[in-house]
C-alpha cells in the first residue's frame, strides 16, 4: 500500500496587495521558503525566495533591500501553478517535484487552497519510516575540464 499523502496544516498565506518586504520578513522569521498567495481562500498564486531575490538587492551587509513599491502580486508565480488533492499519491507528487524542480505544491479542492506540501515535509515522511537503510546509490565523481576554461 502506498503512503497517503501527508501536509503542512498550518499554512501561512498572504495576499497579492501585502508589500513584497513585509511578505519577507513573515518568510524569514518564519523560516520559509514559500508563502501561497490568496484572497477569500482561492489561490491565486505562489511567492518562492527565489521571487523574492529576484527583486531585491542584497545590501552589503548580506540583507534583501526591498522596493516598499512592490507588491506580492507582482512578484508571484501566478496561477495555474502545479496543485495537487488530498487524494494524490505521495510517489506521484514526489515524481511531479523532482521532474519540475518544484520545491511546494499547494494542495487544493477546486480553487481552494486547504494545503501546502514541501519537500521538507517528504523528506520528514521518509524519516518517519522509521528504517535505518545506508544510502542506495553508486556514486561516480567527474570533474568537467571546461569549468576551468
Amino acid at each position: 500500500m502506498r503512503a497517503s499523502l501527508t501536509m503542512t496544516r498550518d499554512v501561512i498565506v498572504v495576499a497579492p496587495e501585502l508589500p513584497l518586504s513585509q511578505a519577507w520578513r513573515v518568510m524569514t522569521r518564519e523560516k520559509i521558503r514559500h508563502l501561497p498567495v490568496v484572497r477569500a481562500g482561492e489561490l491565486l498564486g505562489m511567492l518562492s525566495d527565489r521571487d523574492v531575490l529576484v527583486r531585491g538587492t542584497v545590501g552589503t551587509d548580506g540583507s534583501i533591500r526591498i522596493p516598499p513599491t512592490v507588491l506580492v502580486g507582482e512578484a508571484m508565480t501566478p496561477t495555474p501553478l502545479e496543485t495537487c488533492e488530498p487524494s494524490t499519491d505521495v510517489a506521484d507528487l514526489v515524481r511531479l517535484m523532482t521532474e519540475k524542480k518544484i520545491d511546494a505544491i499547494p494542495v487544493v479542492k477546486g480553487v481552494r487552497l486547504i494545503g501546502l506540501v514541501t519537500s521538507t515535509d517528504l523528506l520528514f515522511l521518509l524519516l518517519d519510516r522509521g528504517e535505518a537503510d545506508p544510502l542506495p546509490f553508486e556514486f561516480r565523481i567527474f570533474e568537467d575540464p571546461r569549468a576551468y576554461a
